[in-house]
């Protein structure tokens, strides 16, 4: 369903991981380079960190989950296909628009150039993958994730929502986070 979402950026398609015994899923904004190399979301440096962090691993957060090494949770990314242009080897027309959709998720008041139309056709899209998860517990990584979940649900539609900063940066790390961190850590068992 979602990779003919875009079907000229099919190679770009990054899969969300779901299994029947996912209790918590993570979301995220969308995949990059390393994602699109290895098939699976947070397989980059911010994946490592975010293993570093939560279990003392040093592996991507990305490929334990999909290797099922931690059990009962999942990852969607709101966008299946990277929003920031650096993670194509040429340029696309509906890159421009993720690039500013990525800026601002919101819809645009006046939209002369049709971001919206793109902007529906990925917010739709996460719906639909995300409304089947109702039972489940749900963390929000970073503002994208969180603009984009509050743009469509309600907190109450769903089993419990936690809110984290985004992994990149050494987020997850700094001082500043710790008491979030610490939530996350609690809310995962």
């Amino acid at each position: 369903m979602t990779k003919q979402l875009f079907p000229n950026l099919s190679r770009y398609f990054v899969p969300d991981i779901v299994y029947e015994d996912t209790k918590i899923i993570f979301v995220l904004e969308s995949p990059h380079i390393q994602e699109v190399k290895m098939g699976y979301p947070v397989a980059g440096k911010s994946g490592y960190d975010m293993s570093n962090v939560l279990f003392g691993i040093n592996e991507a957060f990305g490929k334990l989950v999909f290797e099922q090494k931690i059990k009962n949770i999942g990852i969607i990314n709101v966008c299946n296909y990277p929003l920031q242009h650096s993670a194509y080897n040429e340029m696309y027309d509906e890159v421009v628009f993720f690039e500013k959709i990525r800026q601002n998720p919101n819809k645009r008041r006046y939209d002369k150039e049709g971001i919206n139309d793109t902007l529906l056709k990925i917010m739709d899209d996460f719906y639909k993958r995300l409304v089947i998860h109702k039972d489940k517990k749900i963390v929000l990584c970073g503002r994208f994730a969180q603009n984009a979940f509050y743009n469509l649900f309600d907190t109450n539609e769903f089993q419990a929502v936690l809110f984290v900063p985004h992994p990149s940066f050494n987020n997850w790390k700094k001082e500043k986070y710790q008491e979030q961190i610490q939530l996350l850590k609690r809310f995962i068992i």
